[in-house]
């Protein structure tokens, strides 16, 4: 089963050791020699708290254009299309050394094809050093969480009174947002630590907040100190984290899953309460919400299947393989030493072929429905599959990413002598699936269009409403 799937790595919530460091055409493991290097690359950056961020000679660009020094299984080559605009954007810069918001733009269109290849592919910048680790964990935000639609940022969700979903964020101390969103992946979600780490290190420059938006009409410009970081993020996920509701009107019940953790057993009670809820209450459809679900851990996966699939065991897994790496030489007893650097077919004894269910847990009497977009990842777009597969539940929403489902397994570490750093996947799952080249489709096909958030309506969930209320079964 796959687990242990990072959710993003946030900048400032760890500090990494640098102990592992990895161009794309060449790896280096505890290279003492480096650390000068490093240093006589080290920039001061001054703000909030001081940290340091590492200037990269433009001359070494080419290096991180491979796969072949990284411990993921695809040996794709980049196509030439590709290494022609990171080299266009490298010359327009004219800079003979790239800080760490400077390389991540650089190196985007390569970064969109590592994506597009695996959605677990992330870069993103992060400090080689911290003045004052403790102050970093209070270092403070602007209070919303940004809906991404066609490089039109709308507020989704806020911990701050200031600021309403349906916001339309035109200006960030008096940057353009789709100034930022170039520094970014084109996430659906994007927190606001992220948006502001990526340009720059603005989350440590900006000592406050000018944020100019649109709302219903006016234009508005508003003055925020903001809040801690931490407190914006756990916030902000406690707003989805299990909520539950009953709409009447079209027989439905419905519950949001923001993240799977390393012990579900708690999510799997609510879950279970809040169907049962509804259909003691007349509904006769369920939503389940995975929009923006990264993914998280697979404990207690088969027990939550159980719940939408009425069978004792279901196929999970037709092939796995992985590239033996010094990340990956210790997890199983069949590798040894002298396959590093190749790909391998893992053995059936040490694959998840078959999922086992308790159709005690199974739950009768509702059509199920899923909403997702192409941030639901990891292990929560093999729950979408594995639903869809299994014929237990409906997709709705957007496709999830190409090869979503094919992935899993993360490391991390320092991306070549750069202020970045890189999450990469080890492990190529072949589930049984109804995807398409790659791609999970939806039953439902419900795009997203900016227009219908400015409302601040859930305009995804409006229209599943709205097909199920028409249903003639309601």
């Amino acid at each position: 089963m796959k687990k242990n799937i990072s959710v993003f790595a946030l900048i400032l919530l760890i500090i990494t050791s640098d102990h592992a460091v990895v161009y794309g055409d060449v790896a280096y493991q505890n290279a003492d020699s480096l650390a000068q290097i490093r240093e006589n690359r080290e920039i001061k950056i001054s703000g909030k708290i001081d940290i340091t961020d590492i200037a990269t000679p433009a001359t070494e660009v080419p290096k991180f254009l491979s796969l072949s020094g990284l411990p993921h299984p695809s040996n794709d080559s980049i196509p030439e299309y590709v290494s022609a605009q990171v080299t266009r954007r490298n010359k327009s810069l004219s800079k003979d050394s790239l800080c760490s918001a400077d390389l991540m733009w650089v190196l985007r269109p390569y970064l969109q094809w590592l994506q597009n290849i695996d959605p677990h592919f992330r870069v993103e910048p992060q400090p080689v050093h911290f003045s004052d680790a403790k102050k970093a964990d209070d270092i403070s935000v602007f209070g919303f969480l940004s809906l991404n639609v066609n490089d039109t940022l709308i507020v989704d969700r806020s911990i701050d009174p200031l600021f309403q979903q349906g916001d339309r964020i035109l200006r960030i101390n008096d940057v353009p947002a789709s100034q930022y969103l170039q520094y970014c992946y084109d996430d659906r979600h994007i927190y606001p630590f992220t948006l502001l780490t990526n340009y720059h290190y603005a989350i440590i420059t900006a000592l406050d907040y000018k944020i100019r938006l649109a709302r219903k009409g006016n234009i508005l410009e508003i003055n925020t100190s903001g809040f801690p970081w931490k407190d914006v993020y756990l916030k902000l996920n406690r707003q989805r984290e299990f909520q539950s509701r009953i709409f009447k009107d079209a027989k439905t019940g419905y519950f949001s899953i923001g993240e799977f953790y390393p012990n579900n057993n708690l999510l799997i009670r609510k879950l279970r309460t809040a169907i049962l809820q509804a259909r003691r209450e007349g509904c006769t459809s369920f939503i389940l919400d995975l929009r923006g679900n990264l993914g998280g851990n697979g404990h207690s996966f088969d027990r939550l299947l159980s719940i939408f699939i009425n069978r004792s065991t279901i196929p999970y897994l037709k092939n796995e393989r992985l590239k033996v790496s010094p990340w990956t030489l210790n997890d199983y007893d069949f590798l040894t030493s002298d396959m590093l650097g190749s790909v391998v077919e893992v053995p059936s004894q040490h694959m998840n072929k078959t999922i086992y269910l308790d159709q005690q847990l199974y739950i009768p009497g509702m059509q199920y429905y899923v909403l997702m977009d192409k941030d639901t990842s990891s292990i929560a777009a093999s729950f979408c599959n594995i639903l869809q597969y299994n014929g237990a539940a409906l997709l709705a929403g957007e496709p999830l990413r190409r090869n979503a489902l094919k992935y899993g397994e993360t490391v991390g570490a320092r991306f070549g002598i750069s202020g970045l750093y890189l999450c990469v996947s080890t492990v190529e799952y072949d589930e049984y699936t109804r995807a398409v080249d790659g791609v999970l489709m939806p039953d439902i096909a419900i795009p997203y269009v900016a227009r219908d958030y400015l409302s601040g309506r859930d305009a995804m969930l409006d229209k599943l409403l709205e097909i199920i209320e028409s249903n003639p079964i309601n």
